[in-house]
């Protein structure tokens, strides 16, 4: 029986959250359309508990997390993405992308 790569499979299917399955997804990046990823979206802390816990629903930060992470070339919309607010305002601690992904959920 020979060893199989990476490079040999049809598909792989990446199944997790938090910081975690992000890394998992930028080292196989390279697999591109075959790679799928499944993220849990329990996460109730800062920003994306803030907004759970005033709009509901799923937790966006590790799905942006994951997004972010097979971004291969820095870019404006990516640093957008993970702009956190500084200060002491209501949005102080709130990372844009995670609002951003809210509200693409409210006008679906």
């Amino acid at each position: 029986m020979r060893n199989r790569t990476l490079a040999d499979l049809d598909r792989v299917v990446a199944l997790g959250g938090g910081h975690g399955l992000g890394r998992v997804l930028s080292s196989l990046s390279s697999l591109g359309s075959r790679l799928t990823g499944i993220v849990t979206t329990t996460d109730n802390g800062g920003s994306t508990g803030r907004i759970r816990r005033s709009e509901g629903g799923i937790a966006w930060g590790d799905m942006r997390n994951c997004l972010n992470q097979l971004i291969t070339e820095p870019s404006v919309a990516s640093a957008m993405f993970e702009y956190r607010f500084g200060g002491n305002g209501e949005l102080s601690g709130h990372n844009l992308g995670n609002l951003m992904l809210k509200a693409l959920d409210h006008l679906s």
